[in-house]
């Protein structure tokens, strides 16, 4: 960005001419954010990285192994080894940061390795002061630590105790406290077998949340319970802050010329408006707003005078580059600390109702959201603690993100073209499931990999590899046909529905194999649909009880139930919304309901069908809704919410069960006696035939049809038990 001898100059940005206004000083003047920014200064680069390899080195070699120590991690049934990188609990600054390694579960498996978790029968006398290490405990430190390597450990007495039993050198402290509450944190994701003993959503803050807080001014209770939408988005907060620390040196060396060219004292700004002086250098002919209040007028009057001063010395790419991730992430904080503010307004309003009850004894009028489990009416029947202010902020949150995306959203290149798809057919078939109860109900794909899942009559789940034509696993439980079934991206995890009244949720390993790790029976009847939220968090399943269960996936708990127990009106198909605000729902009087997800609400009835709407399917862009019935395939414009277009049956005996939009919103499937796939249009443009895929006479209607990735192939379930994959 500023030009010294001997130094090459490059940036990876792009000055794309558009003119980024600087931000006014407001409330939230939370110094300064920053986006990931490589900007190549070679020379700086080496020098950096050398220091920070002896710095390693050093570090390294006093904690022995290379720096990575072992963790001797509690858990509610017993104790957990770790391996991470010991190096970054003795840095100065390890308080900082090494929370929020692991406010994302992904992250989180990255930095943490899990080397063994065993469960003690007598935890407390495993190890303690009293009976000192308990030879079970010990047996299992030493099968795992390395010669010369550190453990860390959670307290002075198992330091004390360990170092004396096993001679191992030991690490606690307040940075171990970090690493400790981090792996606590994400005990649901690293070692799903234990329950967290903690009430349902609550976390304590650490200390590097605290002085992260503290730093941006908020005034937080040091024993202070939040949530974990408080964490994510304080996460936000850190990473804005972390990331601009990258351009701090190089922009105050910039600043440097503003003293002796222009003679500009910049030791007391903050790098915002460092950097819009830059800018106004690079670009004198710009207008920024916001300037008149951050310099006076005779510093515009020498900045803009002297901007001809700076050519050779500070090079515009860069300067642009440096300002637009910096107001870029400037946005993205102040947008952070008000959602804050309002997390933190609603926790101190809950914790004080909650303490109010306590200190009066009427726990009935307690806040919802107490308890994570339902409980049992006076009446026998189950209660819910519904959807919680954190969850539905979430929802909203996220909502508006992908609406905003979706706007500048292109048709991937990657996509299959039109006259691709006219060129498909019958590329393999491969029959599935028992031959006595023969039926495929149901069928998806993986979001990552050309795995299909298939749900059939037979009670079982089949997951069939495209690429190698085996079958993977079949997963056995469910007492009854298989009726809905969907993929999470997320943690390998699988929901089922079956018509034995019951949810399974199932969790895929390294193997390739699945275990059950929940049961869900919260429905009355027959469970005919699933559809998994747009933030993969949360899923909704339909019934023929006529209610829709809306589910936490981690921990497997019904937040809330909606409708009342009446099989003839019972719910027959369910769909989220792209956005995940809406929840469509179809039922056996061919009605279609939008609901508000947030309110659990419906705020529109839709009806044309003669029979039950057997599947439903919004398009990507969020503007239709395609229903399917017996009789006919509707197609509905939601932002009138009228149909305004209508495909029959060729074959008036053979009742169309599938309707399927492609990922990208460009094309749409309709299953029944065969597949047919249409263009995608808008309300007043025919949507053309682009393929009719024949499936032979008197094998059973099509009731499942899926587009793989980029449409690239075309997979359908039939009742002949068949899997058929269309494609080039």
């Amino acid at each position: 960005m500023a030009s010294t001898a001997g130094r090459k100059h490059t940036s990876s940005g792009k000055d794309n001419g558009k003119n980024v206004e600087s931000p006014s000083e407001s409330e939230w003047d939370l110094s300064e954010p920053d986006c990931e920014l490589e900007t190549d200064e070679e020379d700086d680069d080496d020098e950096e990285e050398n220091v920070e390899k002896r710095w390693c080195t050093g570090l390294a070699c006093q904690l022995g192994y290379g720096g990575t120590i072992l963790v001797l991690f509690e858990t509610p049934t017993g104790f957990a080894l770790f391996m991470y990188d010991g190096v970054k609990l003795l840095r100065p600054d390890a308080l900082e940061h090494v929370w929020a390694e692991f406010v994302n579960e992904d992250m989180a498996k990255k930095v943490a390795f899990l080397k063994c978790v065993k469960t003690f029968e007598d935890k407390v006398g495993a190890i303690n002061p009293v009976t000192g290490l308990s030879k079970e405990l010990a047996l299992m430190i030493k099968d795992h630590i390395k010669t010369d390597q550190t453990l860390a450990v959670g307290n002075e007495d198992y330091k004390e105790i360990i170092q004396k039993s096993l001679g191992i050198s030991c690490l606690c402290g307040p940075a171990v406290d970090e690493l400790m509450w981090g792996l606590r944190f994400q005990m649901q994701s690293l070692l799903p077998k234990e329950n967290s003993e903690r009430p349902e959503d609550l976390f304590p803050l650490c200390e590097g949340m605290k002085i992260l807080l503290n730093r941006h001014s908020f005034k937080v209770k040091p024993d202070m319970m939040v949530t974990k939408r408080i964490i994510d988005v304080t996460s936000v907060v850190y990473e804005c802050d972390y990331c601009v620390n990258k351009h701090r040196d190089s922009l105050r060396m910039a600043g440097e010329y503003l003293k002796d060219i222009s003679g500009i004292d910049t030791q007391d700004w903050d790098l915002m408006k460092l950097a819009v002086a830059l800018k106004m250098i690079c670009c004198p002919e710009e207008k920024i707003a916001a300037t008149r209040w951050l310099f006076s007028r005779q510093q515009l009057k020498r900045l803009k005078d002297d901007a001809p001063k700076y050519k050779n010395k500070i090079f515009k790419m860069p300067c642009l580059v440096v300002y637009n991730a910096i107001y870029s992430a400037r946005e993205i904080r102040t947008d952070a600390a008000r959602i804050l503010v309002r997390l933190f307004k609603k926790a101190r309003k809950e914790s004080e109702a909650e303490q109010e009850c306590e200190a009066t004894g009427d726990h009935e009028s307690c806040p919802d959201g107490k308890n994570t489990y339902p409980g049992i009416n006076p009446d026998g029947k189950n209660t819910y603690p519904g959807i919680n202010p954190a969850m539905i902020d979430e929802i909203t949150e996220y909502g508006t993100m992908l609406s905003a995306q979706r706007k500048e959203k292109q048709v991937p290149s990657t996509l299959a073209p039109i006259g691709t798809l006219q060129g498909y057919t019958q590329i393999s078939r491969h029959p599935l499931h028992r031959t006595e109860n023969p039926g495929i109900l149901s069928i998806d794909i993986h979001p990552l990999k050309d795995i299909v899942a298939t749900g059939g009559m037979d009670t079982n789940v089949v997951l069939f590899d495209l690429p190698s034509g085996q079958v993977l696993c079949t997963l056995t439980g469910h007492s009854k046909k298989i009726t809905t079934l969907k993929f999470v991206n997320r943690n390998e995890l699988f929901v089922t529905g079956s018509a034995d009244m019951t949810v399974r949720v199932w969790q895929g390993s390294e193997d390739g194999n699945y275990r059950c790790i929940h049961i869900l029976k919260d429905h009355t009847a027959e469970v005919e649909a699933v559809t998994v939220h747009a933030t993969q968090k949360f899923f909704v399943t339909a019934s023929k009880d006529n209610s829709w269960c809306f589910y936490d996936i981690s921990t497997g708990s019904c937040l809330t139930k909606v409708g009342e127990a009446s099989v003839q009106e019972g719910y027959t198909s369910a769909s989220f919304h792209p956005d995940g605000c809406i929840l469509g729902t179809g039922n056996t009087d061919a009605i279609v309901k939008l609901w508000d997800v947030k309110t659990q609400s419906d705020f529109a009835q839709i009806e044309g069908h003669d029979g039950p709407v057997t599947a439903m399917s919004f398009s990507e862009n969020g503007y239709f809704l395609a229903t399917a019935s017996v009789d006919c395939v509707k197609l509905w414009d939601l932002r009138k919410l009228r149909s305004f277009r209508t495909y029959s049956p060729d074959d008036s005996g053979t009742p169309i069960s599938a309707v399927e939009f492609d990922y990208s919103g460009s094309y749409l499937a309709i299953g029944g006696s065969d597949v047919r796939v249409y263009q995608v249009a808008d309300v007043k443009v025919e949507w053309n035939l682009i393929k009719e895929l024949m499936v032979p006479s008197g094998t059973g209607n099509v009731t499942s049809v899926k587009f793989g990735a980029d449409a690239k192939y075309i997979a359908a379930g039939s009742m002949d038990r068949s899997l058929r994959i269309f494609g080039p």
